[in-house]
């Protein structure tokens, strides 16, 4: 006991002389005064904005202090910052425009702040036609959720997946492929839509819209082709001319330690109907004529993922693991917009629209490592479908729309719109 009291009283005597206030750091948490200002790095959140009257860019002023200090966004009275065009026009710190005169001019802008003589430098943007939207129809795409578990995954692991989780996943789709939860600059209304299947292939009612379980005593690729005899075995090809099967497969035991990079991203499009012109294919992906006796296989027709991912969504910059919604992307033909290291430099998804970046981009506003990133003049959040892991994956581009467009109407393998066999029966 003795010692026990002797050692209390050593550790508190101790704290007395070391841990005096002067060894802390201060740290500023209120608002910034703007009179110890001397410098405003001025950047956009996109160097384009659509003339559609929804899509919005905004400013990023980045504050530079007196002693050198970049001020944290949370500490600026944006209501002191005035911005303004080279011909004098005022604007606010988001900027929207329906105005399609604009279109194809570039607008320079630069920040100062108000009463002072502190100017940032200019930056400039550009505004897109957005036109090409109105001769959209909407697509419906009829989808089947293949839910492969073990019974041990079911009896150990909390049951079968909830059809309600099912539901949360489409919607979330559904979200991002309308453009609905995203004011991107960018950003639109695909006007493709994903919708549950009714029907089995048979014309039998599903007992639950949209879900097929597969219940079986080990999920394994026991072949080593990607699940393909599995699922083949297990008649879970529904045809790809009336419905996009997802297969979502229970790796509990990590057979594939990066199952996204691995097996989900390599279900892309391959092929297009014999006659198409190859020269207007969408760059960057290696399409050919639908093979005369083709037997189609799980990677060619729909979209495998790691069914315990979209429990955890666990991301990571090493591609080990992306949101389930940027699969998506992958099976209508879209490409990357990052890559994980500078040295690889910057990714080409062939459409002008996207930012481009690398992960591991530290350059200003606090060291740039979460789902923000700094490129050049813009500064903005990851929330394309095809952005990094950490990501918010909840915005699809214009040309990303064209480019998804062309996939549906010219390859054969994503033909299942043109079919309403899932909704009907017959």
């Amino acid at each position: 006991m003795k010692r026990f009291l002797h050692s209390i009283t050593t550790l508190l005597i101790g704290c007395m002389f070391s841990c005096t206030p002067d060894k802390y750091e201060v740290v500023e948490m209120g608002t910034v005064d703007m009179s110890n200002i001397k410098e405003i790095k001025l950047r956009t959140n996109h160097f384009q904005v659509l003339a559609d009257g929804k899509a919005q860019l905004e400013f990023c002023p980045l504050l530079i202090t007196e002693d050198g200090f970049e001020v944290h966004d949370g500490r600026v009275d944006h209501s002191l910052i005035e911005y303004y065009t080279s011909t004098g026009e005022i604007l606010s710190k988001i900027y929207s425009t329906s105005d399609k005169s604009l279109i194809g001019q570039e607008i320079k802008v630069y920040a100062k702040i108000k009463g002072q003589d502190v100017t940032s430098n200019t930056i400039a943007f550009s505004i897109a036609d957005p036109s090409i939207l109105d001769t959209y129809t909407e697509i419906t795409i009829p989808i089947v959720f293949h839910l492969v578990q073990s019974n041990n995954d079911i009896i150990e692991y909390g049951g079968e997946i909830p059809q309600e989780r099912i539901n949360l996943l489409l919607d979330k789709i559904n979200n991002t492929f309308s453009g609905a939860v995203s004011q991107n600059a960018m950003g639109v209304d695909t006007k493709i839509r994903f919708k549950a299947a009714l029907y089995d292939p048979s014309g039998n009612k599903l007992r639950e819209p949209g879900i097929n379980r597969i219940r079986i005593d080990e999920v394994s690729d026991a072949a080593n082709d990607q699940y393909k005899t599995l699922l083949a075995e297990q008649k879970a090809l529904w045809p790809h001319d009336k419905y996009l099967n997802v297969w979502l497969i229970s790796d509990r035991n990590n057979e594939y330690t990066s199952f996204h990079s691995t097996i989900s991203t390599q279900c892309i499009p391959r092929y297009v109907y014999p006659g198409t012109d190859l020269f207007e294919q969408p760059e960057g992906l290696a399409l050919a004529d639908q093979p005369t006796n083709w037997e189609p296989v799980a990677n060619e027709i729909g979209i495998l993922y790691k069914l315990q991912s979209i429990q955890t969504m666990v991301r990571s910059f090493m591609k080990s693991d992306n949101e389930f919604v940027n699969c998506f992307g992958f099976y209508l033909g879209l490409l990357p917009t990052w890559e994980t290291y500078i040295f690889f430099g910057y990714p080409e998804d062939y459409c002008t629209d996207t930012q481009k970046y690398c992960g591991y981009d530290t350059e200003g506003y606090q060291n740039n490592t979460t789902q923000y990133k700094l490129v050049g003049d813009c500064f903005f959040l990851a929330e394309n479908i095809m952005d990094d892991p950490v990501g918010v994956h909840r915005s699809i581009s214009l040309q990303q729309s064209v480019r998804m467009r062309w996939i549906l109407n010219n390859c054969p393998e994503r033909s299942a719109w043109k079919s309403d066999f899932a909704f009907t029966g017959k």
